[in-house]
């Protein structure tokens, strides 16, 4: 019975040790928030969900943003890449390389489109990120036009 105990405290003791040591390598979480919204914004670009991904994108640029909802319409991303990822000293930009794969309905040609993410999080919004997309550059590199 008492080695029981003793293993079932040493498994508790090793759990609450990998908690801690996560939270010591992002004790702000700053870097596990930018990785998450990074990769969800990407996910949603891939399947299409222009809509859906503007909430990660600037306010200033989301009208635009939106506005090639259509374009994407036309094009099936069948993969991603994701890169480095460099976050700044202070914690308040980071970049990320992205390499998207697909083609545009019309050509059935496959592409590999390479955009670097700029992405800030502003003060006063804790650990929320906002990206600067590329979305005009990705748009014409599958479909051949501008928008």
């Amino acid at each position: 019975m008492f080695d029981r105990i003793m293993v079932a405290v040493m498994v508790m003791s090793l759990a609450m040790g990998l908690g801690c040591a996560s939270t010591l390598a992002d004790p702000t979480g700053r870097y596990n928030s930018l990785e998450e919204a990074q990769r969800r914004y990407t996910e949603l670009i891939r399947w299409g969900e222009i809509k859906r991904a503007s909430q990660y994108v600037e306010p200033e640029l989301r009208d635009e943003f939106v506005s090639y909802a259509l374009v994407f319409e036309q094009i099936r991303i069948t993969d991603t890449n994701t890169d480095e990822v460099r976050l700044d000293p202070g914690e308040t930009t980071a970049s990320v390389d992205v390499i998207y794969h697909g083609y545009s309905n019309t050509t059935f040609i496959e592409k590999r489109i390479f955009e670097t993410q700029q992405w800030t999080r502003h003060d006063g919004l804790k650990n929320v990120w906002l990206v600067k997309p590329e979305i005009e550059q990705i748009a014409a590199a599958f479909v051949g036009k501008r928008h």
